[in-house]
């Protein structure tokens, strides 16, 4: 639990995920003349929502936040799951690179390829920010409180990491259809099986250590991503 009040809980993790928010119009490849708050506003509704939920689920489940709860956790806990992080995005780079053969699409780089500035900091930024508040601190405990109805807490929390997992990568399909003329099932396949996973690891790092864990080994993935480019 926590001695912070619902209003100072939310309002922290707004701004946990403000930056990633501010981010995403100067770092995002984008179609030009879009307005810079038409790129913003529905990740900062979904910003505001999901820390809404976070802010009255979270602590009703037991879990850590640092920034958002005042929780205690341990720096040597957060290193090993930024190391997690680039592990996993080394790992993923270079078997997405290796396997590009069975989806290669035109104009889809694997993520070995093509890593700019730009791409590293806004998966830093936005990824382990606002995505993180959005799936995990929301989504994650708002679904495991759901699922506490039925099974046991620890089934609860382990099914909910795998549905927020599974939205994690469902949210990338639109993204992804953008860039492409035609979005060909190797394509969504891929796109869904390394999300997943990835989503899984932020799942069990929110689960194990808290929120600020699952930050940082999701935006360490992407310090792995540009690694395997070099």
């Amino acid at each position: 639990m926590t001695d912070r009040s619902f209003p100072i809980r939310t309002c922290a993790a707004i701004l946990v995920g403000l930056p990633g928010v501010v981010a995403l119009p100067f770092l995002a490849d984008l179609p030009p003349g879009l307005p810079p708050l038409a790129v913003m506003a529905n990740p900062a509704i979904l910003l505001i929502l999901m820390a809404l939920a976070g802010a009255w689920a979270a602590p009703k489940l037991g879990l850590r936040s640092v920034l958002v709860l005042g929780s205690r956790i341990g720096w040597r806990e957060l290193a090993y799951w930024a190391g997690a992080g680039v592990a996993a995005g080394l790992a993923v780079a270079k078997l997405d690179h290796a396997l590009a053969p069975l989806w290669a699409v035109e104009g889809v780089a694997s993520l070995r390829e093509g890593r700019t500035a730009a791409m590293v900091a806004l998966g830093v930024l936005y990824g382990g920010m606002v995505e993180e508040v959005i799936f995990r601190w929301g989504l994650l405990a708002l679904v495991a409180l759901g699922l506490m109805r039925v099974l046991p807490r620890r089934a609860a929390l382990w099914g909910a990491a795998g549905l927020a997992a599974l939205a994690f990568a469902l949210a990338h399909l639109p993204a992804v259809a953008m860039g492409v003329e035609a979005v060909t099932l190797p394509l969504i396949l891929r796109t869904l099986l390394w999300n997943a996973a990835l989503g899984l690891i932020y799942g069990a790092a929110l689960l194990r250590q808290g929120l600020e864990a699952a930050m940082l080994a999701h935006a360490a993935t992407h310090l792995g991503f540009a690694l395997a480019a070099l």
